[in-house]
């Protein structure tokens, strides 16, 4: 039987990618959890097939990007074809600014399982298969988890964190009553992977038929993904039998049966759940919002989720910090995760567009923007995608930045960095926790004396301290940027120093002489105890 704890700081429902690297964050900074999966044992089914730079690099916080992120496939970018085989769009890789590629292709079931192993290593015991939680009772200080094993024991855990990334049929969200607002496609698709595929270009290819839209994904092993939309009046029995499948593919490769990982119906959603907190329960994942997959970041927003929610939890379980603080998840996670919805809606929009108007429109618009290829460029370059940035939540002065250009609430760059003949990623010297990062001799003195006083934590996270020399003044103590062009952002604020959040978002940037003072705010915005109406409010 497992052995299941009796109380723990955190337990996360579901080993999908998002709770996983929830766990496995959570255990680099130092807080216990427990996995709970209802499922018997790893699903061995290719379902999210790309990760994004920004997945890849809360991926690296654990060091799986020097591991089984490293040999993943990189891609080429995507191409839309219309219905004579004309290759109306196209966008290409796109620069490495966050340190990685912009879509590395991946087979789920060997990520999900180089992230068990991440677990098994730091966090021996932390997963538990087979424990389908039955209930959640919460109160204004902890949770009970009540849960049944595979042999139908009952067990109860006591927590102070439930994080549900129990996907998007999520049973805690169903058992809040938390609805889901948002649109449903009438049309379903028929998804197949396989093996062995003649096909073994790099980039995404959108065929944007009038009579059946169809989607071609490179996957590795030498396989890809095609996705059909449905006809008026096919079903889905019909649409997954061998004949018809055959049909179905026939332009693209020769069908074998023995060729199929797997075949499957989706409906497509573009929803979100009306509040991402109850209590001291996070939906997070699908469990909070589901994305059409024409950008590929269904996973890819629950990995952001994953690095917002942990270091506030380490924050708060190590540091201090005051549990109100986790509001600021659903305020800074909401709006960017809805946009990402529309960016896929937006694509959707031009991949599905069935109807001879429709069809004619985009076309002549295409024509139309000839004589402007820097609108064309912007739209067919999908460059309308949103930057990763907050416009609320846990920063200083972000709503009145001192300069245009300030990083505030926004993600840093990620660019190669030397130390004497070691060339790293930035994210490799800064660390997991707080970072604090000076460009000017006045700044990289003020870290000085901030290490003389030994402050190497902030909110019980670790905080590091490096000189960045993004302006070629030749500091050796400084890091020196291998690409000079890749710390243009950075010099924004190059007289100041900058406070990185664990989940490298920029906290806020102020001058040397202010330092003690920025940090005390920040420390202070976090730590303000809540009063007794809003710790009433937790158990709402």
């Amino acid at each position: 039987m497992p052995d299941y704890p009796k109380d723990i700081p955190v337990v996360i429902v579901g080993a999908g990618p998002t709770g996983l690297t929830a766990a496995n964050l959570l255990s680099v900074y130092g807080v216990d959890c427990v996995v709970l999966e209802k499922t018997a044992g790893p699903m061995n089914l290719p379902r999210a097939i790309v990760i994004d730079d920004e997945g890849a690099r809360t991926m690296q916080v654990f060091g799986l990007d020097k591991t089984y992120l490293k040999d993943t496939m990189e891609g080429d970018g995507s191409r839309y074809y219309d219905d004579l085989g004309n290759c109306f769009a196209e966008t290409g890789k796109g620069p490495r600014n966050l340190g990685f590629a912009k879509r590395q292709f991946f087979f789920q079931p060997e990520l999900e399982a180089a992230l068990r192993d991440v677990s098994a290593q730091t966090a021996p015991g932390t997963l538990h298969f087979g424990a389908e939680v039955t209930d959640v009772h919460t109160a204004a200080d902890h949770a009970v988890v009540a849960l049944r094993d595979a042999k139908g024991n009952s067990h109860q855990i006591r927590t102070q964190w439930v994080l549900a990334c129990d996907g998007g049929r999520s049973p805690i969200r169903e058992r809040l009553g938390i609805a889901m607002s948002g649109n449903t496609y009438e049309e379903d698709w028929v998804v197949v992977d396989t093996v062995n595929d003649p096909d073994t270009t790099l980039y995404s290819k959108f065929f944007c038929s009038g009579s059946r839209p169809t989607v071609s994904v490179p996957a590795p092993h030498g396989g890809r993904r095609y996705e059909f939309m449905l006809q008026p009046g096919e079903t889905r029995d019909q649409v997954l039998r061998d004949g018809f499948l055959e049909g179905l593919m026939a332009p693209y490769r020769p069908f074998r049966t023995e060729d199929i990982l797997r075949k499957t119906v989706y409906t497509f959603h573009a929803r979100m759940a009306e509040q991402f907190q109850a209590g001291r329960i996070l939906l997070m994942g699908d469990a909070a919002h589901l994305t059409p997959p024409f950008a590929g970041q269904g996973m890819n927003a629950g990995l952001r989720d994953a690095h917002n929610v942990a270091w506030k939890l380490a924050a708060i379980l190590r540091g201090g910090a005051s549990a109100k603080i986790l509001q600021s998840y659903e305020a800074e996670r909401r709006k960017p995760a809805w946009d990402m919805i529309q960016l896929a809606v937006a694509m959707g929009s031009i991949v599905m567009l069935t109807g001879r108007d429709q069809i004619m429109f985009r076309d002549l618009m295409m024509q139309a923007l000839e004589p402007f290829p820097a609108v064309k460029d912007w739209l067919v370059h999908m460059r309308f995608k949103p930057k990763p940035r907050y416009l609320e939540g846990l920063f200083l002065d972000l709503d009145a930045p001192l300069f245009e250009g300030s990083l505030v609430g926004e993600m840093i760059p990620q660019p190669e960095v030397r130390q004497g003949n070691k060339v790293q990623l930035l994210d490799d010297v800064t660390g997991p926790g707080f970072c604090l990062i000076a460009q000017c001799a006045a700044g990289a003195r003020a870290l000085e004396a901030l290490e003389a006083l030994k402050q190497d934590r902030l909110l019980g996270l670790p905080l590091t301290t490096i000189t960045l020399d993004t302006l070629g003044g030749g500091d050796p103590a400084a890091l020196c940027p291998v690409d000079p062009q890749a710390v243009r952002p950075f010099r924004t604020h190059r007289d100041q120093i900058m406070l990185v959040r664990p989940d490298r978002y920029c906290a806020a940037a102020f001058f040397p002489e202010a330092l003690k003072g920025a940090l005390e705010r920040y420390t202070a915005q976090l730590t303000r105890t809540e009063t007794t109406e809003q710790a009433a409010d937790m158990t709402a």
